[in-house]
């Protein structure tokens, strides 16, 4: 099994969607999990922390191909998402 590092390597040089994808699927529902907590158990926003985090990823895999672990990484960055979600949901009420 490859690790994250080289899974991403492999994505940034060559564009290989079968690597990002094992990325993917190995962290999605940590990312899933931590966001939900975050959110206060809206899967919906849950949903779309996650897909902001996996994008960040995609985008940024060319720095984050010589970090070693990625979950430290993913952890944070949804964290990060989660909170600006959530602020931007309390902010949404008051424009209305």
């Amino acid at each position: 099994m490859l690790e994250d590092a080289e899974l991403l390597r492999r994505y940034a040089a060559e564009k290989s969607e079968p690597a990002f994808a094992e990325l993917v699927r190995r962290h999605v529902n940590f990312v899933y999990a931590c966001a939900l907590r975050r959110v206060g158990g809206d899967r919906q926003l849950a949903e779309d922390v996650t897909q902001h985090v996996f994008t960040a990823l995609a985008r940024d895999a060319a720095a984050l191909a010589q970090r070693e672990v990625l979950s430290g990484w993913l952890f944070t960055t949804a964290r990060n998402a989660s909170a600006q979600v959530v602020r931007t949901e309390r902010r949404r009420p008051a424009l209305r």
